[in-house]
């Protein structure tokens, strides 16, 4: 049941014609609503009855979003087809009688190697890897913000992770893998992949979402005669589902690279995701005069900190986490204290709103590291006891892949049973409530890996030891490795409760000149969980596996309890977009139309001048 789109205007008006006159020639990209069509009273904006009583959709997607989603698959295919492979690589030793490059004998339990660094060093290196990978997104989107919009840094990155691959693919080579030389080309690829990963990742999402134009709720009437309200927040639940299983079906890349690091060697494995990778410049040459593009316009970071240092100077340290807090930066209640002349206030009041919510979701993202670390162990935890559990040809770090699978099953149903289906009945299954159910999700699945563990060190032949090389008998437990996949899976359905309502979360909730930061703010509680995980890593190894999985497993289900509590009121609230933009009478670079403002989304707030934002020169997983 499709609903009516709603029209654009004519690109034959007099007022197109006039903006397309101020736009560089070569340099128009897609077009969409105009600001000047848009106004407090908008056609089909709905009543409070309406609101309350009509079954919601989701709006008219672009083909052009659907085209960001396959550039994420290309680059998260690229990246996930690597770093499952590090572990080995790093801790596991050139095996004896393998081919020479990387893989172990046939018919055996061995796992393929490399450096032969151990355990301790293997996890490490993973960790820093995958920490640097969702730390330095704070920076660049930052940049993205300030300095080089976001397309710009995607491109960037696109470029630093391509000269990644390449070597990469050489420190597979079979001379330079015998005379120990490898680790040079690959350790240099490990950490240049992190910062081309650092510069895409924390602009991709929020460059999807500048091409959705649902930004108000509007009620259409459907090919059958259904009158429905068109949701935005049902709109980018669907785009950011399809966002997140692109994401998944790239990540599903690691078995393609795992068998090959078994039966083949390092070279393919690697080759691997350097071929997913080509088609990412082609791509991005042909979306870009086909996007949405918004421009650099200075960071309101810089105010950000004013806000704050206003509120303390008032005194607002003693109302921390109460009400009133926020209300000391608004201009408004500045001026009925009769503080204007004290207070230099370069905002208004709905800046000071703006960056309560963003504040607010920044608490919300705070409690993701611990469905990270229930969902994929504590640092390489889960990678170790796959070592002690029987493969019978299967490559140890397939398994990791069921992760992405069942993100993969499970996308569609959510986004065309589920989601439509609570939809239909009038149920509202806000985004607090959705990241509960991934956190408990998580929880259950941290508990799946504790009984594991503790089973497959009871029945190692080397007991406590059984994830360190262990050479007494067949050196495994008698456990089939495929009892991960239940754990794994849990985690993986998990994600799609979790990460999808984040994207939504971090893009409604930030001012526009913050987008790209806070969702790498978001991005950043990953880095957290790596965090934790590389300072865990004395631990993160025989006998102490079962408890790495436990303690985290407990603190899950304390925290799960805590967020809902803490965050539940959010879900009554409606979903609106800061639009935060410049004067309509300017136009923006770049950009021809973009979607207009009302009563529903708008605020009155205009960021100051560039020269003014960037006066101080502040310089952030998702």
């Amino acid at each position: 049941m499709e609903p009516v789109t709603e029209k654009v205007p004519s690109a034959g008006s007099a007022r197109d014609e006039e903006k397309m006159s101020h736009t560089p020639p070569g340099d128009q990209h897609a077009p969409y609503l105009d600001p000047f069509t848009m106004d407090e009273d908008y056609d089909g904006k709905p009543t409070e009855e309406e609101l309350s009583t009509l079954r919601r959709v989701p709006g008219t997607i672009s083909i052009v979003a659907y085209l960001i989603c396959i550039v994420e698959f290309c680059e998260r295919g690229s990246y996930y087809g690597v770093q499952p492979l590090i572990n080995n690589y790093v801790n596991r030793r050139l095996p004896d009688g393998g081919n020479g490059y990387g893989a172990p004998p046939r018919d055996t339990e061995e796992t393929g190697g490399a450096l032969g660094m151990g355990t301790v060093t293997a996890n490490a290196i993973s960790q820093s890897f995958s920490m640097l990978v969702y730390a330095l997104p704070l920076l660049f989107g930052w940049m993205a913000d300030a300095k080089t919009g976001r397309f710009k840094i995607i491109c960037y990155g696109v470029a630093v992770f391509g000269v990644a691959h390449v070597l990469l693919v050489a420190s597979g080579a079979k001379d330079l893998l015998a005379n120990g030389m490898a680790k040079v080309p690959f350790f240099l690829s490990v950490y240049i992949l992190a910062i081309g990963a650092a510069m895409f990742k924390p602009s991709v999402s929020p460059l999807l979402l500048d091409q959705v134009t649902t930004t108000v709720p509007k009620v259409v009437t459907t090919s059958e005669g259904e009158r429905v309200i068109q949701d935005p927040e049902s709109t980018t639940e669907r785009v950011m589902l399809w966002f997140y299983l692109m994401i998944n079906i790239g990540g599903f890349m690691g078995v393609a690279t795992a068998y090959s690091e078994k039966y083949v060697g390092w070279w393919l494995a690697f080759l691997i995701p350097l071929l997913l990778y080509v088609p990412l410049p082609f791509l991005l040459w042909f979306l870009h005069k086909r996007l949405v593009l918004h421009p650099p316009g200075g960071s309101d970071l810089p105010n950000v900190f004013r806000v704050l240092g206003i509120i303390f100077r008032r005194g607002g340290w003693k109302r921390i986490g109460r009400h009133g807090f926020w209300e000391l930066a608004k201009p408004s209640n500045i001026a009925a204290a009769g503080l204007d002349g004290v207070y230099h206030t370069r905002w208004n009041d709905q800046f000071v709103e703006d960056v309560r919510r963003a504040f607010q979701a920044t608490g919300i993202f705070c409690f993701f590291p611990i469905q990270y670390i229930n969902d994929n162990g504590l640092g390489s935890a889960a990678n170790f006891l796959s070592t002690m559990l029987e493969t019978r040809g299967v490559p140890n770090d397939v398994i990791g892949n069921f992760n992405s699978l069942s993100i993969i099953a499970m996308a569609p149903v959510l986004n065309y049973g589920l989601y439509p289906l609570l939809r239909k009945m009038n149920i509202h299954y806000g985004p607090i409530a959705r990241i509960t159910t991934g956190l408990a999700m998580s929880t259950i699945g941290g508990v799946g890996y504790t009984i594991l563990n503790k089973y497959a060190y009871d029945q190692s032949p080397c007991g406590e030891y059984g994830s360190s090389d262990c050479t007494i008998g067949t050196g495994v437990a008698p456990i089939s490795i495929w009892w991960m996949a239940i754990p794994y899976a849990i985690g993986g359905i998990s994600e799609l409760f979790v990460n999808v309502p984040a994207y939504g979360i971090a893009y409604s909730r930030a001012p526009v000149n913050m987008r790209g930061l806070v969702s790498a703010i978001n991005l950043f509680n990953t880095a957290v969980a790596y965090a934790i995980g590389l300072a865990c890593s004395a631990v993160v190894t025989d006998p102490y596996l079962t408890w790495d999985f436990g303690g985290p497993a407990i603190a899950g289900g304390i925290l799960t309890v805590v967020f809902w509590f803490t965050f539940r009121h959010i879900d009554k609230e409606e979903y609106i977009l800061s639009q935060n933009k410049h004067d309509t009478h300017l136009e923006l670079e770049g950009t021809r139309n973009v979607v207009g403002e009302n009563e529903t989304n708008k605020t009155i707030n205009r960021p100051a001048p560039i020269a003014d934002n960037e006066e101080m020169m502040i310089s952030q997983k998702q």
